[in-house]
């Protein structure tokens, strides 16, 4: 099963792309940070799209519903597509290399806590340790893809997080620069916890 686009969504999305002098499925890798952060707060305020962010080296034409494991809410564990009405987390999930560290480390651990707009990502030790040492591999360039809020729910748990438990064609999708991470993962927007006190 999967849930339609709405046509306005879509026109809507379209038209932002257009004044930022972009296609509906392009690479931003060339735009400046700034750039980029303009677009895509252009898209959010529409309050139409929601964001997802998937580090990968492919574009998906559709998003699957897939299992979450955050057991601290109730609408974080579901069979589901995830996504967030903001855009740090997002581009922050895009370029973040989970592949690479999940490789590299044993039970480690990454989430994000957002308060009045303010994101902190969380590391458990054996990553923030990585973080801390500049390894050139802990970010990698990733897609952000554009989804209509109307097909998505959210939770009264779930804070800037929305979800969807059926698949979902993106309206748009977007190549995005590791370069991001100069301005989403700065040392006051990362911290270090315990598995235990993190959300994801």
């Amino acid at each position: 099963m999967q849930e339609q686009i709405s046509q306005s969504t879509k026109e809507k999305a379209q038209e932002i792309a257009r004044r930022f002098g972009v296609e509906v499925m392009d690479d931003l890798r060339d735009k400046s940070n700034d750039e980029v952060f303009r677009f895509f707060g252009a898209l959010v305020d529409t309050g139409l799209v929601v964001l997802h962010g998937t580090n990968a080296e492919e574009r998906f034409d559709k998003l699957e519903a897939r299992q979450a494991k955050d057991t601290t809410k109730k609408s974080g564990n579901k069979k589901a597509v995830y996504a967030q009405d903001g855009i740090t987390i997002p581009l922050g999930l895009a370029i973040l290399n989970r592949k690479y560290l999940k490789s590299k480390l044993k039970d480690a651990s990454a989430g994000w806590t957002s308060v009045k707009e303010k994101t902190t990502f969380e590391f458990s030790p054996n990553i923030y340790e990585l973080y801390k040492s500049g390894d050139p591999n802990f970010f990698t360039d990733g897609y952000v893809y554009v989804l209509d809020k109307a097909n998505f729910i959210n939770a009264p748990d779930a804070g800037p997080e929305w979800h969807s438990e059926v698949d979902q064609d993106p309206v748009l999708a977007y190549r995005v620069s590791k370069r991001l991470a100069e301005d989403i993962f700065r040392p006051d927007s990362v911290r270090e916890y315990g598995p235990e006190e993190l959300q994801k």
